[in-house]
């Protein structure tokens, strides 16, 4: 999983709960009608207890074993297997890398010289059927786009005749790819065409000084124009002449690594179950990479821990951390559809804007305390959050870049953004798993509260009604009267763990310690919704979701249907055959994304409505890819499709009945009907597979040598 590290280090911070209690905020909205004490004394008379559902484990002997489809025997041991998003299995082994039909485990494709390739190494291109792998040695590195489908090898940066390729950047609204490195010993900027591998143009010596890198996506201005930012300045070059249109000076330094609004996009590819097991590797040698002549800093983010004098043995370990920082960014291009004209441009530590026919500052930069969290575009500007040491949230205007109102202190990074009006519901967390919540006026910056208040657990969700903030976290639920600072209800919901809701309509859903409740969000009233039920194994339900006949529930091993009413349409519960597996029922979702940056797009829909600037459809052309015209293609798109489908169904790891006997394997469950419609036999203790929902596959890795495939 490409730098899922991060994933995994933003998980862990968000699920630390907070223990204190949440404080008292003034008024910014209008104060509700009803008493609170009748709001108050409605929701304890709702919230009586109901018996707990006794948890009982789903016989599965009945249902038929799938037997092994195919196998495949290889002749050196496979160091890793994964999933592509064209439906391909490809397999790293110390003797190449294979690509294989999923539905008979044949070789489709095989290149011998892509041997001992890790999985860090191998890094798919978000939303194309390509992949970039990184070969060659510590002072010679090259790079192999690859079409996962057919096996083609649509470029190699040596047979273009390039030396020490330190950065590679797609450009899809161009169709291609741009590498930079050096070209008959000169630095130089080369682009392919990604359908054909073509080489389309080449400049040279395009940047002032050789100590120049880039450390941002290009962004394409029409078709034959590219801004480029290196560490120095922004450029803007006409790829036809290969004349600089024009400069401007602008510093992007790298130190505080990667910007967390750009890290790298989602890629739909399914990882096996014991990928991420070993620990440490090339993480733990990043640090030395930072002052490596050409590659320019690694960051912060890389988590440094040995110095460069220790680069001598790093071997394999830099060929991975090129490999993951090849495409990083450090820095982002923005063009609105509502500002014609200027093309913006951020790092971590500040950001301006340019007029984008001759480069002239249109606005002199704005310097930020620390490294940027998060970017939003709202009607009124951009609102521009901070991290989490000194954490402050900003709204620059975007024709002058002048700041509305004196910077907003925040207590840590934002975790959830309300926009009601004019009145801004912000809630936070630090990484000590302290969380806060704030209400600021969007139009003046002043805040409810003069400073941010506790709240008891990690905040779930945050709404403004006419009573004030609902506010539900992990283990309480209740409003904030903002006319006097008070809570509506003298007594909160409390509850030891759960919280999970889903809205609908104007009203949510949440369960919480074994119960049901539902909740009108205008008036507040909330109430519990039939029995309560306790999950099996004494797990705590993680997801919830709308379907046809009500609201799901589940959690590693159990999936719970209930009415609109409340009442239980079906609970299957399936025992976890390990500890140490009990959370490996689903596979991991390969993605190149991080916590933070999938977060920042939901706060953007969070923030849009009818008057808001929307994330335009001028960034949205440029991340589309442009006359890729690959085979591979069409299978993406008939994989997306299937993929729908694939949202009905629940594949749990677990202790598998059979007529004689019983063993570790998989069950596939129909979410709609609670029906187990499938099971495998894995055999296998400690299983690495991959199951595959689109095409109801799985994958299982036999000892080190070996796949087979089962239809689930």
């Amino acid at each position: 999983m490409k730098k899922s590290y991060i994933i995994a280090l933003c998980c862990l911070s968000m699920a630390a709960p907070a223990s204190a209690q949440f404080g008292k905020l003034k008024s910014l909205v209008s104060k509700k009608d009803k008493p609170a004490a009748e709001t108050a004394a409605n929701n304890t008379t709702n919230n009586s207890a109901s018996p707990v559902e006794e948890e009982k484990e789903t016989n599965t002997a009945s249902i038929p074993a799938s037997v092994k489809t195919w196998s495949m025997d290889y002749d050196s041991n496979i160091d890793w297997f994964r999933l592509s998003p064209t439906g391909r299995l490809i397999a790293g082994t110390n003797n190449g890398l294979y690509g294989l039909d999923p539905s008979t485990g044949k070789v489709a494709w095989k290149h011998d010289f892509l041997k001992n390739i890790t999985k860090t190494n191998y890094n798919p291109i978000s939303n194309s059927p390509f992949i970039a792998i990184v070969t060659g040695s510590m002072f010679n590195m090259q790079q192999v786009i690859l079409d996962v489908s057919s096996g083609k090898i649509i470029a190699n940066t040596s047979e273009l005749g390039m030396k020490m390729v330190n950065k590679r950047y797609t450009v899809p609204s161009m169709g291609g790819i741009l590498f930079s490195g050096y070209l008959n010993n000169a630095p130089s900027l080369v682009f392919i065409d990604a359908a054909t591998g073509e080489k389309k143009w080449v400049l040279s010596k395009v940047f002032d000084s050789n100590s120049e890198v880039m450390v941002a996506k290009p962004l394409a201005d029409g078709k034959n124009a590219l801004l480029l930012a290196t560490n120095k300045r922004i450029y803007k070059v006409d790829v036809n002449s290969g004349n600089v249109i024009w400069k401007a000076d602008f510093k992007t330094n790298t130190d505080e690594g990667v910007l967390a609004t750009d890290l790298a996009e989602e890629v739909e590819e399914k990882e096996s179950t014991k990928a991420n097991e070993k620990k440490g590797g090339f993480m733990k040698s990043l640090g030395g990479l930072g002052k490596v002549p050409g590659l320019g800093a690694v960051g912060s983010a890389a988590g440094a821990a040995n110095s460069a004098s220790k680069m001598g043995g790093m071997g394999g370990s830099m060929k991975d951390g090129i490999a993951v920082l090849a495409d990083a960014a450090y820095g982002k291009f923005l063009i609105l559809d509502n500002q014609p004209g200027v093309v913006y441009y951020y790092s971590n530590q500040q950001m301006s804007a340019f007029n984008l026919s001759n480069g002239m500052q249109t606005w002199q930069a704005i310097k930020f305390s620390d490294p940027v969290a998060q970017v939003l575009y709202d009607e009124r500007g951009f609102l521009i959050s901070t991290d989490d040491k000194r954490a402050e949230l900003m709204l620059l205007d975007y024709k002058t870049g002048v700041e509305k109102w004196k910077p907003v202190t925040l207590r840590g990074r934002i975790t959830a953004l309300n926009l009601k009006g004019n009145s801004l519901a912000i809630a936070s967390a630090k990484e000590s798993g302290n969380n806060f919540v704030n209400i600021i006026d969007i139009n003046s910056g002043s805040t409810a509260a003069k400073s941010d208040m506790k709240v008891s657990g990690y905040i779930m969700d945050i709404k403004q009604n006419n009573s004030g903030l609902i506010y539900r976290t992990d283990r309480e639920l209740n409003i904030q009267d903002l006319a006097t600072g008070k809570d509506v209800w003298a007594k909160s919901l409390a509850y030891k763990r759960g919280g999970i809701g889903i809205d609908k309509g104007n009203t949510t859903y949440f369960f919480a310690d074994n119960q049901l409740y539902f909740m009108d969000n205008e008036s507040g009233d909330y109430k519990p919704m039939g029995k309560s039920l306790k999950f099996g194994g004494d797990e705590t339900p993680a997801g919830i979701e709308l379907r046809e006949k009500g609201i799901l529930v589940s959690s590693s091993q159990n999936i719970a249907l209930f009415d609109w009413n409340g009442n239980l349409i079906y609970h299957i519960y399936q025992k976890a055959p390990g500890t140490s597996l009990a959370n490996k029922i689903m596979n991991i979702t390969a993605m190149a994304v991080s916590a933070s940056n999938s977060a920042a797009h939901g706060f953007q829909a969070g923030l849009s409505g009818p008057n808001t600037t929307s994330y335009n459809s001028n960034m949205a052309a440029s991340d589309r890819w442009a006359n890729l015209g690959s085979a591979a293609l069409s299978d993406m798109k008939r994989r997306f499709t299937a993929s729908q489908d694939a949202l009905n169904y629940k594949v749990i790891l677990t202790n598998v009945q059979t007529s004689d006997d019983s063993g570790y394997g998989l069950v596939r469950v129909n979410k709609d009907t609670g029906k187990i419609e499938g099971k495998v036999v894995l055999n296998d203790k400690k299983p690495d597979y991959i199951a595959d929902d689109t095409d109801n596959m799985v994958f299982l890795k036999d000892g080190n040598k070996s796949i087979i495939g089962y239809k689930l």
